[in-house]
């Protein structure tokens, strides 16, 4: 199938980018991390065979080292073609040549195309004061690439500073809301050693793991699970065991008060030997058949014969 640059801009999932920055407010790591997410995506989502095929025109948003971390096969930037196609000798030889011709055109103008898309995208996303450096006094900014945008922008304005790395340790630590998913805790936690890398003060897995705990304790909402978490062995205080765990209180929480608002107040006291979750789906994780063994405690005070799940 032959390239086509006949394509709009309804192609790229992200039509607009999220605002990079403002008159008063410059780029940030943050904000030049998500424009770089967003362009990065739209160039992948335009096909071109170049470069292993498989990430589009991804190489117009990254340098040749990042594309190299993701195809052993380099993107290779097309020429424009001559004007006109070789001549040739035979008439099978000029079909040929127009064919190739024609084909060569098609790759260039696509890649020129997506190019400037991604390029208006940016420009129309950060205030040119941030970019006025590389504007040409009569070719404007039609002679730079995204990628010399993008990289303008990162070496001026993507640092990360000690006051930027303090804050980022003191946003693992934002209070949880219950009415979110769990999963924003866990986000938060892994978002934060990814800042702290990049800023170069990496944040240890245990002390992300430290914080997670210390915002669901406060929850008051998980009091057996932080037993269970608390008597644990060390090695097992890892990030996932952490999510494991509570993700799965979480999920037993949210249907007790749901069998609560139903009217089935009494449910949990009736004798049962299943647990309140499906512990079969986490038959490697320790931590979760102790929680189970603290839910049938709790609820079968007298001697009972524990599921053969529960004694492997």
């Amino acid at each position: 199938m032959s390239p086509s640059a006949n394509f709009t801009i309804s192609d790229f999932p992200h039509k607009v980018l999220n605002p990079i920055a403002t008159n008063t407010i410059a780029p940030s790591y943050t904000s030049l991390l998500l424009a770089q997410r967003q362009l990065s995506a739209n160039a992948s989502a335009i096909p071109s065979l170049n470069g292993g095929g498989a990430h589009g025109h991804m190489a117009l948003t990254l340098t040749a080292a990042v594309y190299a971390k993701l195809s052993d096969v380099p993107f290779v930037i097309p020429v424009a073609p001559p004007a006109d196609p070789e001549p040739g000798t035979t008439q099978p030889q000029i079909t040929k040549n127009n064919r190739l011709h024609k084909r060569a055109v098609a790759i260039h103008s696509l890649y020129v195309a997506v190019n400037n898309a991604l390029r208006r995208q940016l420009l129309d996303a950060v205030p040119r004061v941030y970019v006025r450096d590389l504007e040409h006094p009569q070719f404007v900014y039609s002679h730079v690439t995204c990628l010399d945008l993008l990289d303008h922008l990162w070496r001026n304005f993507g640092t990360i500073s000690a006051s930027d790395l303090k804050k980022n340790i003191q946003s693992m630590y934002t209070p949880w809301n219950p009415a979110d998913p769990i999963e924003t805790i866990f986000h938060r936690l892994t978002d934060a050693i990814a800042y702290s890398t990049a800023g170069r003060d990496p944040i240890s897995e245990a002390a992300a793991v430290r914080a997670g705990y210390d915002i669901l304790e406060h929850s008051g909402l998980f009091p057996r699970a932080c037993e269970t978490w608390r008597t644990a062995l060390p090695d097992m205080h890892t990030l996932a065991d952490l999510r494991t765990l509570f993700k799965v209180a979480d999920t037993d929480r949210k249907r007790t008060v749901t069998t609560g608002a139903l009217g089935y107040a009494n449910a949990l006291s009736a004798p049962s030997s299943a647990p309140p979750f499906d512990c079969v789906r986490h038959p490697q994780s320790p931590l979760l058949c102790s929680l189970c063994v603290a839910f049938l405690y709790r609820h079968h005070r007298e001697n009972i014969l524990l599921d053969p799940w529960l004694q492997q």
